[in-house]
């Protein structure tokens, strides 16, 4: 209810949409105070299930890298919280600061302002007298029998709107005003969590795009426009992939030329370079589109792949949705590390690998050529090391990012492109 340790373990992502997507469902019904209309499934949105956890934490991500949704979500979620503090039962109450107690034991940073007075408020109101009064018939919406001392900086709302006295920077809350403590603790602990996320957030939900489409779903539900205008982030397109391309590594930018030429892509290449878009930011109906037009096309290699999107139109959308993690087991396919790319098995028909260690020393000169000048592909070619090729790759790098002068290691083709557009 308090939401302070997420849920841990495994879900299949249409359950996790359903979680989402009914609770705010919900939410919005119970901001309109038409709850009662709500047609969904309640299961997702038991107190302290998993199911309200998960859909709980998913929103707050989602919402921490947009101002927009963040405001939309944050007034509803604190409605929804108040809505059960009015109706929790004295046994869900004592469990609720239990709870509280025990989810901040497992935290190391219990000298936190937020984090300290809510224990301390926790331990107060469960003193055995004080519960028992708390609870009480007799226990007034006027009564000050019990009173504790709170920093003014973990509940502004409440100083803002002038409802309790400021002295010396403590405020005295009376045991009759304890709903009211706890819903404004619960938004400032709730901002404070999202502003820590925020640095992180974007590059989660790039690294997995169930959670890039989403939000792309949900801001589109919600504010009825395409989203894709009102956000700051950067995302790969079909439209700009050809100048973005310039930011991808070496292995990339080799798929993408090869594809632009031949049309077509051997297996494993096509893999890769799929996996690295989606987890680079196209969204699913880019992809689908951007495969459509080269696969549409004759191909003019010695690719093993012979297929055309004509004759096999409904295979290529369910493997690149399968990409996406919408269709089989709904598993979340990462792009390549730099590992993998290393360690891809060469053909006579695999365009893949990375340049820096399967390449022919030409291919890869030509390669150089599109980016770099001849003193530079020099610098990058001293710098290659068959045991270590990220060495070459990460002077490629510090070259064509000027902006970037610490050292650099590079892991994966996707660090490499967050790194050269400033994303991580």
């Amino acid at each position: 209810m308090f939401y302070i340790k997420a849920p841990t373990g495994q879900i299949s992502f249409h359950i996790l949409e359903k979680c989402v997507l009914d609770r705010l469902e919900y939410l919005q019904l119970l901001y309109e105070n038409k709850n009662h209309e709500f047609n969904g499934d309640f299961e997702y949105l038991l107190e302290n299930s998993a199911y309200d956890k998960i859909g709980h934490f998913i929103l707050r991500l989602l919402a921490s890298v947009s101002e927009k949704l963040y405001n939309y979500w944050i007034a509803k979620e604190i409605l929804f919280f108040q809505t059960r503090l009015n109706y929790i039962l004295p046994r869900q109450l004592h469990k609720l600061f239990r709870s509280i107690l025990c989810q901040l034991g497992e935290f190391t940073d219990k000298k936190k302002l937020i984090n300290k007075t809510l224990n301390d408020i926790c331990i107060f109101f469960l003193k055995p007298l004080v519960f028992k009064h708390l609870v009480s018939k007799n226990h007034t919406k006027n009564c000050n029998l019990y009173k504790i001392k709170v920093r003014f900086e973990v509940i502004p709302d409440l100083i803002t709107k002038r409802k309790l006295d400021l002295n010396d920077g403590y405020i005295t809350i009376y045991c009759s005003k304890w709903k009211k403590l706890f819903k404004s603790l619960f938004c400032t602990y709730i901002t404070k969590q999202v502003i820590c996320m925020k640095a992180k957030a974007q590059y989660i939900i790039n690294q997995d795009t169930r959670l890039n489409y989403l939000y792309y779903k949900i801001h589109s539900k919600i504010f009825k426009e395409n989203c894709q205008t009102s956000i700051k982030y950067r995302y790969i397109t079909k439209e700009n992939i050809d100048k973005e391309v310039k930011n991808f590594p070496l292995c990339m930018q080799h798929l993408h030329i090869k594809l632009r030429k031949t049309h077509r892509l051997s297996h494993y290449a096509r893999l890769y370079y799929s996996l690295f878009l989606k987890d680079g930011g196209m969204q699913l109906e880019d992809a689908i589109n951007y495969w459509k037009e080269e696969y549409s096309k004759p191909h003019t290699c010695s690719s093993t792949c012979s297929h055309n999107w004509q004759m096999n139109e409904r295979k290529f959308i369910y493997s690149i949705r399968h990409f996406y993690g919408l269709e089989g087991s709904k598993k979340n396919y990462k792009s390549p590390t730099c590992e993998m790319m290393c360690m891809s098995a060469s053909s006579s028909v695999y365009e893949g690998g990375c340049p820096f260690k399967n390449f022919d020393i030409n291919i890869l000169k030509n390669l150089l050529c599109l980016s770099l000048s001849n003193d530079h592909i020099t610098k990058v070619l001293n710098a290659i090391s068959s045991q270590n090729p990220q060495i070459a790759c990460a002077e490629f790098f510090k070259i064509l990012n000027q902006r970037n002068k610490s050292n650099i290691i590079i892991n994966s083709p996707l660090q490499y492109y967050f790194k050269m557009i400033n994303q991580i």
